[in-house]
């Protein structure tokens, strides 16, 4: 059966930046098979059709998240980003078990989804517990576990345990459910030694899997890279053979020119988090600069312990006004690039078909109600498109389905009971907190 949703309005998000108005979306076998104006081509006579009104678009796409940091959110406000890491965050991560990072995905899965986030890129430890969370929610999850070395506050081993972990989660993991996308997540070139880059990149490449690793966040980490090596942290990646692959660099604020173009040639794709940046004032990435090198640019709310949530919505605002901000050019990125980002550019950034509702990508997609008061007037497309990137939220979000599969509903996740969830965090984080 062909199930064919029908909208006010459907935002395709394709090469053209379509929208119908009236729009239609049909779906079968978890994949989309048709989209346009159900005025004029009628439905089969094996299809189910739905009237839904409203908006549909594509499910917006996280690129870099640490979504278990809901049990560590908002903790270390006020600090730079190194001593975040070193006094709030990395001491109560190392008291985590499985369970308590099962638990904090959990909740971070039910705030994506309910927000509209169908895809999202994990970069996290404990991985098996991540993934089983990812799965059990619904989501679309592409997770890239943690390696990293950093002695006195990591008790679970060095660096060599992480990779041999990540190896077998990917090995046996990668793939479960048509959702589950395994890559490997080496944190920093700070926080791994030379040896450490290259094992991570040499597994990843036998894989061919992705590796999403932060790059060049603060400034202050770009200074100590070249007093370490002499080189500039991209420089210094190129060289182990990390960009060899495909990569993925989460948040890419202090890169000049002479980076975008190395990140350029490597086809690198760049994680976007102004929200994340902007809390711990790590600086405003180029995003004008990183388009025009033809850097594949997503979006990335980070964790919730940096954000403090993970609201995709808001992390399209603030790129698309920084960078016109700092421009002082309110034409340097568009309304439909702001959209563009947190969908299919994201879907680019991770290699995924996501991010646009064309036939034969993955059924991803939400439905936004627009019977509300940012969405009125909409006396063409251009301003619905307005309402949509400038005052579009989470809490309009009705639907979503990932894979065809309905994993909201009426506002309610379908797999998640939030309430439990919520309790299950806030009792861990107390514990956590108080060890």
């Amino acid at each position: 059966m062909t199930l064919r949703l029908v909208a006010d309005a459907v935002f395709t998000v394709d090469a053209g930046d379509t929208v119908w108005c009236p729009g239609a979306v049909e779906m079968e076998d978890g994949r989309i098979t048709w989209v346009g104006d159900p005025r004029l081509t009628p439905p089969g006579a094996h299809t189910e059709v739905r009237a839904l009104g409203g908006l549909l678009m594509p499910g917006l796409v996280n690129c870099h998240g640490h979504s278990p940091m809901t049990l560590v959110r908002s903790a270390g406000d006020g600090l730079p980003l190194d001593r975040w890491l070193s006094e709030a965050v990395w001491p109560r991560e190392a008291l985590q078990s499985d369970d308590d990072v099962f638990w904090g995905m959990t909740l971070g899965a039910h705030e994506l989804l309910c927000n509209g986030v169908t895809t999202t890129c994990e970069q996290y430890l404990h991985p098996g517990a991540v993934a089983e969370a990812a799965l059990a929610s619904g989501i679309r999850c592409v997770l890239t576990p943690g390696v990293f070395d950093v002695p006195g506050i990591d008790p679970a081993g060095s660096w060599t345990a992480h990779l041999a972990e990540a190896c077998r989660v990917f090995d046996e993991m990668d793939g479960r459910q048509g959702r589950l996308h395994v890559g490997f997540g080496p944190h920093a070139a700070y926080s791994l030694p030379p040896e450490g880059l290259a094992a991570v990149a040499q597994e990843a490449q036998r894989r061919d899997a992705l590796v999403q690793i932060h790059l060049a966040e603060t400034e202050a980490e770009g200074h100590l890279i070249e007093e370490r090596s002499g080189l500039r942290a991209p420089a210094l990646l190129a060289s182990l053979g990390v960009l060899d692959g495909r990569v993925l660099a989460a948040h890419g604020v202090w890169l000049d020119d002479d980076d975008m173009a190395l990140l350029a040639d490597h086809e690198v794709a760049v994680a976007h988090c102004p929200g994340s940046n902007g809390k711990l004032g790590s600086g405003v990435a180029r995003l004008a600069a990183l388009l025009a090198h033809g850097i594949r640019v997503g979006l990335g709310t980070d964790g919730p312990a940096s954000n403090d949530d993970l609201h995709l919505w808001d992390e399209m605002r603030l790129a698309a006004l920084l960078a016109r901000a700092t421009a002082a050019d309110p034409e340097i990125v568009s309304s439909a690039t702001a959209l563009r980002l947190a969908t299919r550019g994201g879907g680019e950034a991770l290699g995924l078909p996501v991010g646009a509702l064309e036939p034969g990508r993955p059924a991803d997609l939400i439905r936004l109600r627009t019977d509300d008061d940012r969405f009125v007037p909409a006396l063409n497309e251009a301003e619905l498109l307005g309402h949509l990137v400038w005052a579009g939220a989470g809490y309009l979000v009705t639907d979503v389905w990932v894979g065809g599969a309905p994993v909201v509903v009426g506002g309610d996740c379908v797999h998640i009971d939030g309430a439990r969830a919520r309790a299950e965090v806030g009792e861990r984080a107390h514990r956590l907190f108080a060890l």
